[in-house]
């Protein structure tokens, strides 16, 4: 799929890889025609997803101490994973995000590594959410044109899902980048 690309892109790398899924309930909006928005399932499930994320991170920091963190999320996942790391996280070595199609998407964030739509353009569909300042430069945002979850006012039919096959490849090169050290140095969140 669209996050193995980087995956393999690290491992091509050189880097030992441990790919860890982040197991909550995720929900498509466009699958149930925007009603979670409405029910609220929506929020819930992205709580459910930051809480996980946050356990997943302090049981990964205690089994591998001082290892490097890659994030990368799709679409409510980037979401999550912003979410996360915005709020009291354990003290680990988060070395880039990859943040694809974010809902939460913020293109004035000075610092942050876009690929797709210009900083210029309009800002993710559920409002734009903050990254903390010492993470923005190693943070890469992914967003395809006329993706309206990531770009709002917008729309390309099927940009959301099928607009991001060498928009993945180019993230991935640059995550390869920041996790080797070769364009930025790594933070620690606290």
């Amino acid at each position: 799929g669209t996050l193995d690309v980087i995956v393999e892109r690290i491992v091509s790398s050189g880097r030992s890889v441990t790919d860890v899924p982040l197991e909550y309930p995720a929900i498509s909006v466009s699958d149930s025609f925007g009603l979670v928005l409405i029910n609220g399932d929506y929020d819930r499930s992205v709580q459910r997803g930051v809480e996980e994320l946050r356990r997943v991170l302090a049981r990964e920091s205690a089994r591998c101490a001082g290892s490097s963190i890659v994030l990368v999320g799709y679409s409510q996942g980037a979401q999550v994973v912003k979410e996360a790391v915005a709020g009291s996280v354990p003290d680990v070595r988060i070395v880039a995000l990859v943040l694809l199609a974010d809902p939460t998407r913020d293109p004035s964030q000075p610092g942050v590594t876009r690929i797709g739509v210009p900083s210029t353009a309009r800002g993710g569909s559920f409002g734009a959410l903050e990254l903390p300042e010492h993470l923005r430069p190693v943070t890469v945002d992914v967003c395809a044109p006329g993706d309206v979850v990531c770009e709002s006012g917008r729309l390309v039919i099927g940009a959301h899902v099928n607009g991001y096959g060498d928009l993945v490849d180019a993230a991935a090169r640059r995550a390869v980048a920041v996790v080797l050290g070769t364009v930025f140095g790594a933070s620690r969140i606290r």
